[in-house]
Formats: structure tokens, sequence, C-alpha cells
């Protein structure tokens, strides 16, 4: 019989720790690999994500001490009890939250000028085309025809989202987004990835009292239910609320704020997400945040936000 395994939590998203701490939580393994379990809530059908503590912290998601999690036996359909600090996972595996510390998605508190950051997101594009990984966005050199011909039908709805979002056409952008959504390899499809990175971005540099009122994002995750997997719905509905893995938050806050530190850490930080998906989530990161200057928001938009 294979050994029960106990883990500790090391932080943690608030709102999965308060659920751990509080009332009975039931779930259901939907996905396990070696660096991530993804939970179905029974009662909501929401994912809450365990992951190894080489990882970053993200929304839904506790960061636990564990190298391998398929090497505990954690398989699709395992059942997943908690409450009252611990949560177990089929008699294989329980994680304590007993000290660990609350994460929250980092917010920017200041924005550069239109102009530094135009600079920054041209700097910024020019290193992924450099240093991404190859597969959606980025052609490889023994693509085949059907990944050239995915390659240019990501790019043409990049572009036409971008035009759209910049003069302010939110029907146009959705029928474009719309194109995006599960376009592209991965257990993320490349579109879906690029979609996180512009929402997360235009979430969260978006002034405190226009969150929640973006109708583009809103369209996005409607049409993102139908249109794509669990995994990657999830990743959009959070992105769309400004909730996004601690690497991305800080790529954009670099690229945005007034300080004059480097963006290249961060950048470097998320075009090591997945196989391509960080590379699709820096490019998308770009055109939000570019989306902001070309329909006027940047320059209007928050000088503090605490």
């Amino acid at each position: 019989m294979r050994a029960h395994t106990t883990m500790q939590a090391r932080s943690g998203d608030g709102a999965f720790l308060a659920r751990v701490n509080g009332a009975a939580f039931a779930g259901v393994v939907h996905s396990a690999f070696h660096r991530a379990v993804n939970i179905a809530c029974l009662c909501c059908g929401k994912l809450h994500t365990l992951v190894t503590d080489d990882l970053d912290d993200g929304p839904n998601s506790l960061v636990v001490t564990a190298d391998d999690f398929l090497a505990m036996g954690i398989c699709q359909g395992d059942s997943v009890r908690a409450g009252g600090g611990s949560l177990a996972i089929a008699g294989k595996a329980m994680v304590t939250v007993d000290g660990a510390a609350v994460w929250h998605t980092p917010i920017p508190e200041t924005h550069c000028a239109a102009g530094l950051l135009r600079r920054r997101l041209a700097e910024a594009e020019a290193a992924i085309w450099r240093n991404g990984t190859p597969g959606g966005f980025i052609e490889g050199m023994a693509d085949t025809e059907v990944a050239r011909l995915t390659t240019r039908m990501l790019h043409e709805g990049v572009d036409g989202l971008a035009l759209a979002l910049g003069r302010g056409d939110t029907d146009g952008a959705l029928a474009h987004a719309g194109r995006l959504l599960g376009l592209g390899p991965g257990l993320t499809p490349s579109g879906d990835d690029f979609l996180v990175g512009l929402l997360a971005s235009r979430a969260l540099c978006q002034r405190p009292d226009d969150l929640g009122s973006d109708a583009f994002a809103h369209g996005v995750v409607r049409l993102a239910k139908s249109a794509t997997n669990p995994i990657a719905y999830a990743a959009i509905a959070k992105a769309a609320r400004g909730e996004v893995r601690e690497r991305v938050a800080r790529l954009i806050i670099a690229l945005g704020s007034a300080a004059a530190e480097p963006f290249s850490p961060a950048l470097t930080q998320v075009l090591a997400i997945g196989s391509s998906s960080g590379t699709e989530i820096a490019f998308g990161v770009i055109r939000g945040l570019a989306s902001l200057i070309d329909n006027g928001e940047w320059d209007h938009g928050h000088q503090d936000r605490h």
C-alpha cells in the first residue's frame, strides 16, 4: 500500500485558505500533473489548484512542499475533503495550511507616462520574439503546415482584436476574441493564454471605479465558458477580474510602473511558464497594455492604487 504523504502549504490564495480553514470543502481531482493538481469543487464546479513549491502563487491556489504529485499516486477522480485547516486527497495525501502566508494578486500602485510605456512595450515585444518559445505565436523550424496555419490564424485574430480594442469597438473585439478561444496547441491553448495576459493587464491597470465594468472582459468570459476547456476557462475568468499568478502580475507592474526598474527579470519569469504558455501570456500582456494607450484609458487611468 502506498504511504500517506503529508505536505505543508507554504502560501496560498486568501479565499482558498479560508475555505480550507473553515467549513467542509468537498471536491474531486479534475486533473493531476507532476507539479500541479486541479480540484473541482463539488458545489460550484470552480477549479482550485495545488502546486509544488518551485512554482509561484496564483488565484485559487496553494503552494505546497511537494516535488511530484503523480509520485503520490494522485489521479483524476480522487475525492478531496477539506476543513478545519487541512485538505485530504483520497487517503493518499494531506495538506495542512497552519502558518501558510496569505497571498493576493499584487496590484500596480503607480503608472508611468504613455510614451515611456510604449517604449517599454516595444523593447519587451522584441525580447519575446528573441527569447520566447515556438509552438503558438512563434513559428518553429519543424512546424507542420497545420501548425503554420494556426500561427497565422493566431496573429490575424490578435491584430484584429488589437485594432478593435484601440478604437473602442467592443463587439468587434469580442468577435476576434471568439476566434482565439481554444485556438492553438497545449493544455491551455495559445489563444487562451494570450487572452489571459491581455485581460489581466487591462484589469490590473484600469481605474478603480472601472473595475468590474469592462464589457469586453465580461463578454470574453461568457464566450470562454463553452469555447475552451475548464482549466483555460478558469484562468480567463480570474484574469478578467485582475486575478493572475504572481509572476504575470509582476511583469504588468514592472512594465507600467513609474519606477525605473528593469522589466527583464519579470519577463524572463513569465517566459518560463509551461512550454509556450508564458510566451503567449507575455504577448497578451503587451497587447493589453497597448490597448489602454490606444483607446485613451492609460492617460486617464489611476495615478495611485492602494
